[in-house]
């Protein structure tokens, strides 16, 4: 599609254009959890071993660095559901080693800070800044945002339905089929769900480290009526499905942002 502008005197509809022609990746950072064994083996008295760290960014498997304190969830979820809270590594993907004790399906979930990213033209030039819109004009892009992200750890067998109980994040993806027991080529069944909703007519897109280093998936979808979509798995390794729900800011938000942007992702490997 090609846009044109004919008079520069105009400015409000150009600023409104261009938040049609933002790309996805400047309006604020996507979040993922990577592991260096998404299947670990389970060896006696030593467990099973692996390590996940953050990717934080535009380029899989990790871009950007990621500080401790932006985290405001880190935790490892048991096949029996308790939780325990992790406490991240010092490196720059904030690396943390995993001691899994018993077979079993393992959830790693996190979220970071919410907050505010805008988007503004002064003195001819574009700005961003980590915070609302107040104060500031020529605004052409304000979000409050929200991210979560969860990874699946499978230690030993597990049943069909092992990963499918949802960990309660604002919005998530719930994978309805165990992708232990896929293999490529297979489909993938999952839900997207807000505030423990269904998310109809939801954006899917997946990918697997190797793909691309940008941000380009290898396979999109869109959920249906309830919620659920499915994924082609493609290729063996790491796979990373992101979700993202957009929204009007409510009416007590929109002196401080035009809209609302929660973004969920999961992560898991296929042999």
């Amino acid at each position: 599609m090609t846009y044109k502008i004919y008079s520069t005197t105009i400015k409000l509809p150009f600023f409104l254009l261009l938040l049609l022609l933002v790309p996805l990746q400047v309006q604020a950072h996507n979040l993922w959890l990577n592991a260096t064994d998404f299947s670990p083996a389970l060896t006696g008295r030593a467990g099973a071993h692996s390590k996940v760290y953050f990717g934080f960014g535009h380029k899989f498997p990790v871009a950007d660095f990621l500080d401790k304190s932006k985290l405001r969830e880190f935790q490892l979820i048991r096949p029996d559901q308790s939780k325990m809270d992790l406490e991240a590594g010092n490196g720059g993907f904030l690396a943390t080693p995993l001691v899994l004790k018993k077979a079993g399906a393992y959830t790693v979930s996190a979220a970071t800070n919410t907050g505010f990213y805008t988007m503004y033209n002064k003195n001819g030039r574009m700005h961003h800044k980590l915070a609302s819109m107040e104060g500031l004009e020529n605004i052409v892009l304000s979000l409050y945002f929200e991210n979560y992200t969860k990874a699946l750890i499978n230690v030993g067998e597990t049943a069909d339905q092992d990963f499918s109980t949802p960990v309660g994040h604002n919005i998530e993806i719930v994978p309805l089929e165990n992708p232990y027991l896929k293999r490529i080529g297979d489909p993938l069944k999952l839900q997207v769900l807000k505030n423990g909703k269904p998310v109809p007519f939801c954006q899917v897109s997946a990918t697997y480290v190797g793909f691309s280093d940008q941000e380009d998936y290898a396979y999109s979808s869109k959920t249906n009526s309830k919620g659920i979509a499915t994924i082609r798995l493609l290729n063996q390794g790491q796979w990373i499905i992101m979700a993202v729900v957009r929204e009007q800011a409510p009416e007590n938000l929109k002196d401080k942002c035009l809209e609302m942007k929660y973004s969920a992702s999961l992560s898991f490997g296929v042999n």
